[in-house]
């Protein structure tokens, strides 16, 4: 039978089936174990933690600073300015640019001879340029010397009212004596004054022992007129024993105001009417440049090249 109530027996095999509480040396109770994986045990009962209560490995990480508190570590550093293109290297002495020996490095203006007074006396080969009024001779010998205010141009027909000589020296030393004549066609001079001009260009071909070349500047838009074929068959017609043959180079000018199709039938028309090549020019675009001083350069030095075009040969539309 039970006893009475009362204050309960110590029971040794309970007493030893219940755990005890782990205390530290001094007695202090210690928080119970915690194990990850499954529930906390304390004392006989099953305690469920919640998550917070997990232990969580602790991680050094650097904190951003909050807008407008200034640290050590992150000070403001001053922004170095930004460098300029660093200056190009002179180029190795074997790849320097070469420089063009045909280009004039120099060009002025020697004489002019009105009607009634001549040039100075020849002393070397001379390049004449000679076409209609307003053709565009004078850009024509302006882009030619790279020059832009060595002939005076005008918008207005007749500009050039007598024949004005031009030195010219190359790179290389060679020179050149350019001859720019009046333009002829103008209508609105007096007759008297188309006459006298006429003369002056015609005592000029026939008589110049120097002249080597003649360019008649013919503009692509209005082809070849009466005018350019008299001057051509003049000039044919005007050799002289007592010097070499007068080179004639047709140009067609101010090729640059119309399409690329329209200017290639417009000088095949002209070569095949002459029976000489035609070369494309434009003082505008610089088209034709390198190719006409070229020539002019072999007329003129001594090893004239052929402009004109065989009998038996279609001329080819430049």
């Amino acid at each position: 039978m039970r006893g009475l109530p009362g204050a309960r027996r110590h029971h040794p095999f309970r007493a030893r089936r219940r755990p005890q509480p782990s205390r530290d040396p001094a007695g202090r109770q210690l928080r119970p174990a915690v194990h990850l994986g499954r529930p906390a045990r304390h004392g006989h009962l099953l305690v469920p933690l919640p998550p917070l209560a997990l232990p969580v490995r602790r991680v050094q990480t650097d904190v951003q600073p909050r807008i407008g508190s200034v640290n050590e570590k992150t000070k403001p550093t001053k922004k170095k300015p930004a460098a300029g293109p660093k200056p190009a290297s002179a180029p190795p002495e074997g790849k320097k640019k070469a420089l063009d020996p045909k280009q004039i490095v120099h060009a002025q203006f020697l004489a002019a001879a009105a009607p009634g007074s001549s040039l100075p006396a020849p002393t070397m080969a001379e390049i004449a340029f000679a076409g209609r009024s307003n053709v565009g001779k004078s850009s024509l010998i302006n882009t030619l010397v790279e020059r832009k205010g060595l002939v005076r141009t005008g918008a207005t027909p007749g500009v050039t009212r007598q024949i004005n000589l031009f030195e010219a020296r190359a790179r290389d030393g060679a020179m050149f004596h350019l001859i720019d004549l009046p333009g002829y066609g103008y209508a609105k001079r007096s007759k008297a004054e188309r006459t006298a001009w006429g003369d002056l260009i015609e005592g000029y071909l026939k008589g110049r022992i120097t002249l080597a070349a003649l360019v008649i500047l013919v503009d692509v838009r209005r082809g070849l007129e009466e005018d350019d074929l008299e001057l051509i068959q003049f000039v044919e017609e005007a050799r002289d024993v007592q010097r070499r043959p007068v080179e004639i180079v047709i140009v067609a000018t101010k090729v640059d105001k119309i399409g690329r199709s329209a200017s290639r039938s417009a000088t095949a028309a002209m070569a095949k009417s002459t029976g000489r090549k035609v070369i494309n020019f434009s003082s505008v675009t610089g088209e034709g440049r390198a190719e006409l001083w070229a020539l002019l350069r072999k007329v003129t030095l001594g090893t004239p090249e052929a402009t004109s075009i065989p009998k038996n040969a279609e001329p080819e539309p430049s």
